[in-house]
């Protein structure tokens, strides 16, 4: 009620694209939500696409594990680079709408509805984008360190290039994000 008043006629649109963005979400939400139901059930995961004529076959796998609440994924390399450009712009996304919600949230009232429901939005986004970086560091942690034993077998003569295996097996599992 106290959001509404203070509105007082100007009952314009929140901000510019708010309501597509609100949407978006939504719509993302419900596609996670459906996947999460289709892990939980052990339904056969889609088939893999083919890739365009003359690429090698797109390779894109997950293994969800109920115990640990995580998920693997097996990517090759060019989607590998693909999903994570995704998932930055996705982050990125998140962070600009999180500013906007913010920003418009510190021109209502104190203690309004309206002022702690942006407040609430402006969390979840941070978590949301939050999660996304984490993934985005995972992948480039690897390939840097995929990168530096690349190197290291190049520079260092045969049988001195000791804990490879160890250093290898250093994997990321990545949490099912919001």
């Amino acid at each position: 009620m106290q959001y509404c008043v203070a509105r007082g006629t100007e009952l314009g649109p929140i901000g510019e694209n708010f309501g597509a963005a609100c949407d978006q979400i939504d719509r993302a939400d419900v596609m996670l939500a459906a996947r999460h139901q289709q892990a939980r059930h052990g339904r056969a995961q889609p088939r893999q696409g083919r890739a365009e004529t003359g690429e090698p076959q797109i390779t894109a796998l997950t293994h969800p594990d109920p115990e640990t609440q995580t998920v693997t994924f097996i990517l090759d390399a060019v989607t590998a680079n693909a999903v994570i450009f995704a998932v930055a712009a996705h982050a990125d996304e998140r962070e600009a709408h999180f500013r906007e919600v913010e920003q418009f949230g510190q021109s209502l009232p104190e203690g309004s509805y309206g002022r702690r429901n942006r407040q609430a939005i402006a969390a979840r986004e941070t978590r949301v984008a939050t999660r996304l970086r984490a993934v985005a560091q995972a992948y480039r942690m690897a390939i840097e360190h995929k990168a530096a034993q690349a190197m290291a077998r190049t520079s260092a003569p045969p049988g001195q290039i000791r804990g490879e295996k160890e250093a290898v097996t250093g994997q990321h599992d990545l949490e099912a994000g919001e």
